[in-house]
């Protein structure tokens, strides 16, 4: 049995659903929205990599992506919600200025139409996204993440906002797109290691900055610390998510490797080892 947290899995799929009850309740809504639930996207994002490759709607009739991945633990003292693909469209600035309560939400803006989460797979199609995530916590990835410390009424003001985008986007235009920092772009890749970190989607910087570690996994075990920023992995440099991802694609279960990163304003590097 493969366990899904609360979080993790649960979380965004109740989110999907409630959204979807709420613009089928609604009379004054003019577009047609497609509800779908992918799998395998920590495998390397298969379900929607799927559907984008063998779609069963003309891809030139989506105007927009929105994705909801773990957006169940709204901190109650931060307030910290996450917004990725800030970048893809000119529209999304005015439109979540406009849109967002400021003393509901602390946002934090990630230009980048890339991520490990299955926007990507949208985004590399040359269509407009939002990714939405609430913040990595201890339970990632493990039994202790239980319905029990889901947010609910922090959930149900994410579904509330994204409900009032989707909203305002029912009387505008298609959107246009515009590409973001990472100027060079492949399929998304599949990967059979992790290191067990949660990268953070908001850093803008070069590499991949660590925001939390699993216990037990190869970045805990070769030491590497929250805040630590990945630069490379073995001979692959890392600029962004998605070299990272395509660094991790090129190894196996049991592969050794180094890992260079800046930590502070030092760079260091250690040997890890893929299990």
């Amino acid at each position: 049995m493969i366990h899904h947290g609360a979080d993790d899995n649960a979380s965004g799929t109740a989110a999907l659903m409630e959204l979807a009850r709420m613009l089928y309740k609604s009379k004054s809504l003019g577009s047609n929205y497609l509800f779908i639930a992918f799998s395998g996207e920590e495998s390397g994002l298969l379900g929607s990599k799927y559907f984008t490759q063998h779609p069963t709607i003309d891809l030139i009739k989506i105007s927009y992506m929105l994705n909801m991945d773990m957006v169940g633990r709204l901190n109650d003292s931060s307030h910290v919600l996450i917004i990725g693909g800030y970048g893809t469209s000119p529209e999304w600035s005015k439109l979540i200025s406009s849109t967002v309560n400021k003393k509901v939400f602390t946002l934090k803006l990630d230009s980048s139409g890339t991520g490990p989460s299955d926007h990507t797979s949208f985004y590399l199609k040359n269509i407009p996204v939002l990714f939405f995530f609430t913040g990595i916590h201890p339970d990632y990835h493990k039994p202790t993440d239980e319905a029990a410390k889901i947010n609910y009424p922090g959930e149900v003001q994410v579904i509330h906002l994204i409900y009032s985008i989707t909203e305002k986007m029912d009387g505008m235009n298609k959107p246009l797109f515009t590409k973001t920092r990472d100027e060079q772009y492949g399929e998304a890749p599949a990967f059979n290691v992790t290191l067990g970190i949660m990268p953070d989607y908001s850093f803008s910087g070069n590499g991949v900055r660590i925001d939390a570690i699993s216990e037990g996994r190869p970045a805990e075990k070769a030491g590497l610390q929250t805040g630590d920023v990945i630069i490379r992995l073995g001979s692959y440099p890392v600029s962004s998510l998605q070299s990272y991802m395509e660094a991790l694609s090129k190894f196996n279960r049991e592969d050794k490797t180094t890992v260079e990163f800046n930590r502070g304003t030092e760079v260091k590097t250690v040997d890890v080892q893929f299990n």
